[in-house]
């Protein structure tokens, strides 16, 4: 489902659900897990880390029920690269360091730290729940799903990340950002091709706005 030109919906794309997608927002402080739940997250590590590169499509739902799909492809560490379907103008592009934002229409470019976003932790080369840097503050699991709630334990109250896995078999579906405010913005992944090959070109703004079409195209 795609956004229609020239409606509120798309304003609010870019002003909460682009937001809710990349920057921090207040959470609990680090969960008490028992060790039962620590060999989960293990578990849950050693898959995520298998994860070195992915491809396919995400669905993102903003704070107001506002919806947009598109492409994305990631490369830990670091990078990643979000294509958005017309009509929604926008691309997001992290090179590893930096993440740039731009919308086509309001000829807007944007520049942040990639350490300032909550998606640090998620394209982060190793990711151990053990690490004294990650605060995990809930795991929740289903009958087939699995929830992690991650935060930096530096800045416990500066952002939280919900990981988000399908169980058995154990696979990776997408996150969940949640604002101070108790409103949500999630991303749902689909279609995913896991550890392709990517070209270093996908993570340098600047190059073709639908270079990742066209690279699954040719797929």
């Amino acid at each position: 489902m795609g956004m229609t030109q020239n409606t509120p919906s798309r304003r609010s794309l870019l002003a909460t659900g682009l937001a809710g997608l990349l920057f921090t927002f207040a959470g609990p402080a680090q969960a008490k897990l028992s060790p039962a739940e620590r060999a989960e997250l293990d578990r849950l590590a050693t898959y995520f880390n298998s994860i070195r590169s992915l491809m396919g499509r995400f669905l993102q739902i903003g704070p107001d029920g506002s919806a947009a799909e598109g492409l994305i492809a990631l490369q830990r560490p670091g990078r990643f690269r979000f294509e958005y379907d017309p009509p929604a103008p926008l691309l997001i592009v992290s090179d590893g360091s930096y993440i740039t934002m731009e919308d086509r229409q309001l000829k807007s470019v944007d520049r942040l730290p990639l350490g300032s976003t909550p998606l640090d932790i998620l394209v982060r080369d190793q990711v151990s729940f053990d690490d004294p840097k990650l605060a995990v503050q809930r795991l929740e699991r289903g009958a087939s799903v699995l929830r992690v709630t991650l935060a930096d334990a530096g800045k416990p109250h500066d952002g939280s990340l919900v990981l988000s896995f399908s169980d058995r078999p154990l696979g990776f579906t997408g996150w969940t950002v949640h604002d101070a405010q108790g409103q949500t913005t999630t991303v749902a992944l689909s279609a995913l091709d896991l550890n392709p090959t990517l070209p270093d070109s996908l993570f340098r703004y600047g190059m073709r706005p639908a270079q990742l079409r066209e690279l699954q195209r040719r797929r």
